[in-house]
């Protein structure tokens, strides 16, 4: 999905530097917009982190020296940028979840999962129930647990890669994987979905 034009352009760069930030905006701008939706959960919230973004990508632009992936610098400033914006927000700050707001689980670690494509339209209708159902539950996650399991299940980076967006070791990125997809299970649990109505049928990169 393209994303929708911002409330205020973008700034230009001087020359030498339109082209180069040019081409990194047109290719990664629908990566972000994705990934800043999914953090903010609503369009107007996440145009304004999209902008947020790609003006902090242009300004740091000139040391960028390609030691990580683009995307992967993108999520990192996008990443930072959004807890910049929540701090700015009024309200009381978000609560840190309990090993006891989790169920306990044996099955080990697990991906959340959802189905994708060869659906019947009973299936599909069912496709798009879980997916709201999905989203309103990781809507209730606090943010660094939020992060975790979008960069991870959603946006398909590896743990390490998390860690490094994140600024926290991968040890710590497992963990609070590991609360939010017992979190999220428990919240599907609970609106009578299962882990077996969503595992081995595609995953949430869409």
């Amino acid at each position: 999905m393209r994303v929708p034009a911002s409330k205020a352009p973008l700034q230009r760069p001087a020359k030498p530097e339109p082209d180069r930030f040019d081409r990194l905006y047109r290719d990664h701008v629908d990566l972000m917009y994705r990934y800043a939706y999914r953090l903010c959960g609503e369009a107007e919230s996440a145009k304004d982190l999209v902008q947020e973004t790609f003006l902090n990508a242009y300004q740091g632009l000139k040391d960028f020296r390609g030691e990580a992936k683009v995307s992967t610098w993108l999520y990192t400033i996008a990443s930072r940028a959004c807890i910049r914006m929540r701090r700015k927000r009024k309200g009381e700050p978000e609560h840190e979840l309990s090993l006891e707001e989790f169920v306990p689980t044996s099955e080990g670690e697990f991906r959340l999962q959802i189905p994708m494509d060869g659906l019947s339209p009973e299936e599909a209708l069912q496709n798009k129930e879980l997916r709201q159902a999905l989203d309103q539950a990781i809507e209730k996650l606090p943010q660094k647990y939020r992060m975790a399991l979008v960069l991870r299940d959603m946006e398909g980076l590896s743990a390490k890669e998390v860690g490094a967006i994140m600024g926290v070791n991968e040890q710590a990125v497992k963990s609070r994987l590991h609360r939010a997809r017992l979190f999220v299970r428990r919240e599907l649990s609970a609106r009578g979905i299962t882990q077996h109505d969503n595992h081995q049928s595609g995953d949430l990169r869409s």
